[in-house]
């Protein structure tokens, strides 16, 4: 047999043992030869074990020769009875040998009766010693649970014997032999059996060494099944082409499969890959590790190491990017290319692996590894395998089991016949791998992850296209319009869906589209018309357009002149006013605007206050506040009462997330974020956070309704009322105007006062106390003045007395929100403070400057390590323009660039700006930390006597309040103590804040240093005349103006 020296050797010493013992006159009846052969399959266990036998028979250790082969699994099934009966054939042949390959199938559970035959084993072994030998074989890893099934176990077995896998010589030596069997002697093969191509084969064979499972001669043999099929088809290929190839040679083709550029020229799988729309990130990282395995394979040639990679990837992307397609045809082209046994690929979700009990998802997670060897599998929202809520619990425990299976029996070294590919999002992705058994990030690197982007609009476009000639349908030019625009819009969602938002809309046109051909009104057809995309895609918006019209001017301004409005239209607000003066209503029609114009995906306003912001305990009011960001992603988020998020710790925390969130690329410019409350909390909610200002830099101004218009508003809604006469106040009498603007100044002097609210609440009433006089009638009825003044006395009675019970009759003068005017020209629409047309009115919110920093010079400014790359000469930054032969897709990826430059600059200084913010709070606080009086003892406080000492003789009521004097020292130090604990904490995440800065700051910093160096090197290569500064692209370096480029590759070899 080729190898097993260590086999061949244990045999020797056996039979030199029984030599010994025959001379000695000893008889060998109460030795105990009994056998454990271990290691992996293909290992020539089975075949070792009958030489064994025959080996112990010729030599007079066993009475008889007689061998009887079973299994594990076959003896836990017949149960005890069955195994007496091979046992009762062994003896009544005069003895021999009992063979139980995979014997730990006995120990393993699956059979209620396997651990019966094991213990009656254990004591027909020692019963029988002498008669019949008990050969165990089977793999160590699996050996283990059954030697620990009973200590009695190992005794019985004293020798163990292990199969080593096979080196690359025997291995070549098992091919070599393997295809001499199988054609009898009359193959060849290219460069002969121990040439370089064998060779190659055996070491390919060989990488699978000393792993659980290793195939070793039944790899050997695998590896001859698929070098045959190659042979075939080649012969098949060459035959049909005229030739006559020598049907008994295999040549180099057939042993190492074909040459990887090859089997990629015509592959049909690698054609759809490149014929997919988009995705041109994902094709070069395709190509690149293509471009790697091509050359490992002129390395091999050249019998050099491999580099090694691995098949197993990350996909990472929103849905409807194309990850399942690119991972069956990543699949399969592996599989053309020999990688791979099978192109199959199997799709699973993380609940295909989580059972619910213990130890049940670690063998659903091995059971699905091994049905998908030698196929791609793919794990569809990977990052559900980890519990993103932090915490834990039985869920977590299964899945983490899942994870941690997966790194036990996933390797990713060369050779394996396996490809898994985890596929999710971006963010939670990166999360699991930073929360789970580190092994993951091995198997699975982050670096050289597949990311799919967002396609492009005109991607998408082409995608569109696409799936409308699939389902046979035209579209009007209108409708494709309106169509592209409703997708451009679904990107402010969360996880915006990419192709599947296309396959949606689809869906929603074609119901319309029936619906509209049912009615009979037009002909049948198959072209989608605007109406079937968006039934209100012909939406008037002349009034919102007259409130926010220099918004839309904006835009259309910018859009002509090519550039993005984004970065100049304000997504953040302040409401500032009283309630009850249209500030829901504005946030509505300011939905409408941004929805019509393109910028959100829908019209909807979140309305919340600071309770839906804020957690029930520490932890959670952060990850409380993203979510419902997350829930109003592509709509407004109108927080009411923001002032309140000003009130406690937990409501700050919930206010720095929202600072924190609103610049992250994931809700920028996203979703409209309005902060609504009165003047003077709305000023001090944006003193409690340094940050608010920058980031909420526009606000409506908001004045409460004048009692004239609170006056008309009353006669709108009346006379609005169906049956009811309400000329009395269309217009009123001089008389009676006078006294409703008296009693509504009365009113609107209670603190109370919510302005068109109450007048809605009024309006109810009036109708009200209508309709409960009187016999019902169809004919209208009329509002008196009486009517109308009483319900006024009614409220304002009612308000007084409220505001009395509160203390607060005098709380605000009715002229700190309204201004009687006697002019009976009331705007029909009291929403907001209008100045001039009646529009509601932004201001522009902007930092003071001291004048010191106003006259600095700018050359200060830019001085130190810090500053990025300047001009040194040629043109100014201000003065680059588009040189003449520059294509309009150079150009604007250029300028896509720029901004990405200028934006790593501007999060550079705000990094800085925020390290020295932090640094001054921490100072502070440790100072005033040096400088704290100390608290009175716990124990002077709380072990105060209840009774004073002094005044024995007090009345009962003294005694009570002393009491209460105790209790309330003992409460206020205990509101200290949690005050100081609440501080300590705040004080310690600013310094990991702080910490995390610095780090982020200093990795910047040498960013900037090595790009300050590249930018002088190509400065002094002199490739731009004009010297126009450069900027970074994917994979090199394009001047401002447009037409001069250089490579990464270029630059390197110039700095040396």
């Amino acid at each position: 047999m080729i190898g097993l020296e260590n086999v061949k050797e244990e045999f020797l010493d056996i039979k030199a043992k029984i030599e010994v013992a025959i001379r000695q006159n000893i008889d060998m009846k109460n030795e105990r030869l009994g056998a454990a052969l271990l290691g992996n399959p293909g290992t020539g266990k089975t075949t070792v074990a009958r030489l064994y036998a025959k080996f112990l028979s010729s030599v007079g250790a066993l009475p008889g020769g007689h061998f009887v082969e079973t299994s594990g699994s076959r003896l836990a099934n017949d149960g005890v009875t069955g195994c007496q009966k091979l046992i009762d054939q062994v003896l009544n042949s005069g003895g021999g040998a009992l063979f139980i390959d995979e014997a730990y199938q006995l120990a393993s559970g699956n059979s209620p009766w396997g651990k019966q035959v094991l213990d009656f084993l254990l004591a027909e072994v020692e019963n029988l010693t002498g008669k019949v030998v008990f050969i165990l074989a089977g793999y160590n890893k699996q050996m283990e649970a059954f030697f620990a099934h009973n200590p009695g176990i190992p005794s019985r077995f004293l020798r163990e014997i292990q199969f080593r896998d096979y080196e690359n010589e025997e291995l070549l030596e098992i091919l070599s032999y393997g295809l001499n069997k199988r054609y009898h002697g009359q193959i060849k093969t290219e460069l002969g059996f121990r040439g370089l191509y064998c060779r190659i084969v055996a070491r390919r064979i060989g990488r699978g060494r000393d792993r659980e499972g290793f195939g070793n001669a039944r790899a050997v043999e695998n590896t001859i099944a698929r070098i045959t099929d190659r042979q075939a088809k080649r012969l098949r290929r060459e035959r049909r082409g005229g030739k006559r190839p020598d049907d008994l040679l295999l040549t180099q083709e057939d042993l190492l499969g074909p040459e990887p550029k090859d089997a990629l020229k015509d592959n049909p799988s690698w054609v759809k890959l490149q014929e997919l729309i988009g995705l041109s990130s994902v094709k070069d990282s395709v190509k690149a590790l293509f471009d790697t395995i091509q050359y490992n394979y002129t390395r091999e040639l050249d019998e050099e190491p491999l580099i090694d990679f691995s098949l197993n990837k990350v996909f990472l992307g929103n849905p409807g990017t194309g990850k399942t397609t690119v991972a069956k045809l990543y699949g399969q082209i592996l599989a053309d290319m020999g990688f791979l046994s099978s192109g199959e690929v199997a799709i699973r979700t993380p609940a295909d692996f989580i059972a619910d009990i213990i130890g049940g998802s670690e063998a659903k997670t091995k059971g699905i590894l091994a049905a998908t060897l030698g196929k791609v599998l793919v794990i569809d929202e990977a990052y559900s395998l980890y519990d993103h809520s932090g915490r834990g619990s039985n869920t977590n425990t299964f899945k983490t089991s899942v994870i941690d299976t997966i790194v036990a029996e996933v390797q990713s070294v060369p050779g394996d016949d396996r490809c898994v590919l985890l596929l999710g999002y971006k963010e939670k992705m990166e999360e699991m791998f930073q929360n789970v058994n580190p092994g993951l990030t091995r198997r699975f690197p982050l670096d050289s992850a597949f990311t799919f982007e967002d396609f492009t609009d005109t991607e998408l476009e082409s995608i569109f296209d696409l799936k409308l000639k699939q389902i046979g349908f035209k579209t009007t030019k209108e409708a494709k319009k309106v169509a592209l625009e409703m997708i451009s819009r679904s990107r402010n969602r969360l996880h915006f869906g990419n192709a599947g938002e296309i396959d949606i809309l689809f869906n929603a046109a074609k119901l319309r589209h029936q619906q509209r051909i049912s009615k009979g009104k037009q002909k049948i057809s198959a072209i989608f018309e605007a109406p079937d995309f968006d039934p209100d895609f012909d939406r008037g918006c002349e009034e919102i357009v007259t409130q926010l019209h220099g918004y839309q001017n904006m835009v259309a301004n910018m859009k002509e002149l090519g550039e993005d409005p984004y970065e100049q239209l304000p997504f953040t607000f302040l409401f500032r006013g009283p309630p009850g003066t249209g500030k829901t209503s504005t946030a509505r029609k300011m939905g409408k605007v941004y929805y019509d114009m393109g910028f959100l995906a829908s019209a909807e306003v979140v309305e919340c206050s600071a309770t839906d912001l804020v957690g029930e305990y520490i932890g959670h009011t952060g990850p409380k506040t993203q979510k419902l960001l997350e829930k109003a992603l592509g709509k407004i988020l109108f927080i009411d009462e923001a002032y309140r998020l000003a009130d406690s710790r937990f409501s700050n925390e919930a206010m720095d997330e929202i600072v924190d969130c609103v610049t992250k690329p994931k809700f920028a410019n996203k979703m409209i974020i309005i902060l609504a409350g009165y003047d003077a909390d709305i000023n001090r909610l944006m003193s409690t956070n340094p940050g608010l200002t920058s980031r909420f830099p526009e606000s409506m101004n908001f004045r409460a309704l004048t009692s004239q218009e609170c006056s008309d508003l009353l006669g709108q809604l009346l006379t609005s009322k169906k049956n009811l006469d309400a000329a009395v106040l269309n217009p009123p009498s001089p008389a009676f105007r006078a006294r409703l603007v008296g009693l509504l100044d009365a009113l609107a002097a209670l603190p109370s006062w919510a302005n068109a609210r109450d007048i809605k609440t009024l309006v109810k009433s009036i109708f009200g106390r209508i309709m409960r006089a009187g016999k019902p009638s169809r004919r209208p009825r009329t509002v008196s003045e009486a009517c109308v003044v009483e319900e006024l006395e009614k409220m304002l009675q009612e308000r007084a007395r409220r505001a009395s019970a509160a203390g607060q009759r005098t709380t605000r003068p009715a002229s700190s929100y309204a201004t009687p005017q006697a002019s009976s020209n009331a705007p029909s629409q009291p929403l907001v403070n209008a100045g001039g047309s009646g529009g509601a009115q932004s201001v522009k919110e902007k930092d003071k400057v001291n004048d010191k920093d106003k006259n600095k010079p700018a050359e200060e400014e830019t001085k130190g390590p810090d500053a990025g790359p300047r001009q040194e000469n040629g043109a100014d930054e201000g003065d680059e323009q588009r040189d003449a032969g520059v294509s309009d897709e150079v150009w604007e990826q250029l300028q896509r660039d720029k901004l990405a430059v200028d934006a790593a600059e501007r999060e550079y200084e705000r990094l800085a700006a925020r390290e020295k913010e932090l640094k001054k709070e921490i100072k502070t606080t440790e100072d005033d930390d040096k400088n704290r009086p100390e608290d009175a003892p716990k124990d002077e406080v709380e072990g105060m006597d209840g009774q004073p000492q002094e005044d024995t003789n007090s009345d009962e009521q003294c005694k009570e309040e002393h009491e209460r004097n105790r209790m309330q020292k003992i409460l206020e130090q205990r509101r200290r103590d949690e005050e100081e604990a609440r501080r300590r904490e705040e004080l310690e995440r600013k310094r990991k804040e702080l910490a995390d800065i610095e780090r982020r700051r200093k990795k910047m910093e040498e960013e900037k240093r090595k790009e300050a160096k590249k930018q002088a090197c190509l400065k002094r290569m002199g490739v731009c005349p004009v010297g126009y500064r450069w900027i970074k692209q994917s994979s090199g370096y394009r001047c401002a103006g447009g037409s001069h480029w250089v490579s990464d590759a270029d630059i390197s070899r110039w700095m040396g």
